[in-house]
């Protein structure tokens, strides 16, 4: 006798949904709602909080840097002035080696200074 082999087809479908942003979709929250009682207001609210928490720490990174651009420019022409002087008063005494030495190093600071701060804005 010969044995008829039964051939046995299954299918097998998978979904996968995706979004983005916070929230997901109106259908996927009204399902939350089924499984949750007010899960889907639960859901907005926490996106309504991380939104404002985002928001926060964005304004304050922006305080931040202008407090530091302010900063450093006070710095840097303070920097200028001292080394101004100090120039001044080495050609004054005669000794021009640390004039001459004072102004490379005083142009070299400013240099320095606003190419580090030209690039750390480029690179945000």
């Amino acid at each position: 006798m010969k044995q008829k082999l039964q051939h046995i087809e299954s299918h097998q479908t998978t979904q996968m949904q995706a979004w983005r942003g916070p929230l997901p979709p109106p259908e996927t929250l009204s399902k939350y709602n089924e499984v949750i009682p007010n899960a889907a207001e639960r859901i907005l609210a926490m996106a309504e909080k991380e939104m404002e928490h985002r928001h926060k720490k964005e304004e304050k990174i922006m305080k931040y840097n202008g407090r530091l651009i302010i900063t450093s420019t006070i710095l840097a022409f303070l920097c200028v002035i001292v080394l101004g002087a100090v120039l001044c008063y080495a050609i004054y005494v005669g000794s021009n080696t640390a004039a001459i030495a004072t102004a490379i190093g005083a142009i070299t600071a400013v240099v320095g200074l606003f190419t580090y701060s030209k690039s750390k804005q480029k690179n945000q």
